[in-house]
């Protein structure tokens, strides 16, 4: 019996880490593939709006109850851009802050605000239609 190191035989050949790459299902690469790809994309700056126009914004949002998309002015340090965007309603605001769906949002944080429209996932059929 010998103390050296087991040897296997001379015919096999060990691929290494390419043998086990047929084990992937496609769905799984899939999956990679598409968080490769949203960590891929960096979120641009959109123009910097002064506070007057920030106001006017969220005067009417809070009139009409209509939802915002609002940019932070915070840059992302891992890519250059910037965070995600915030969507929802105010439902409340204090002189330095809003709160979209109790989120609060310091108004010297937003880069950018817009209203948007409340889409629906369904169409409402005119009665003269039917």
């Amino acid at each position: 019996m010998s103390n050296g190191p087991i040897e296997l035989n001379h015919y096999y050949h060990d691929r290494g880490i390419k043998k086990y790459l047929g084990f992937y299902l496609s769905e799984h690469t899939r999956e990679l593939h598409q968080r490769d790809k949203e960590q891929s994309l960096v979120n641009e700056g959109k123009d910097m709006m002064t506070f007057d126009d920030i106001f006017e914004i969220i005067n009417i949002a809070v009139m009409k109850q209509t939802p915002v998309v609002i940019q932070p002015n915070v840059a992302n340090s891992d890519d250059g851009g910037f965070f995600d965007e915030i969507k929802g309603k105010i439902n409340g605001f204090t002189e330095t802050t809003i709160y979209i769906d109790d989120l609060p949002i310091e108004l010297s944080l937003i880069r950018h605000i817009e209203l948007t429209s409340d889409a629906k996932w369904y169409q409402v059929a005119d009665v003269d239609e039917l």
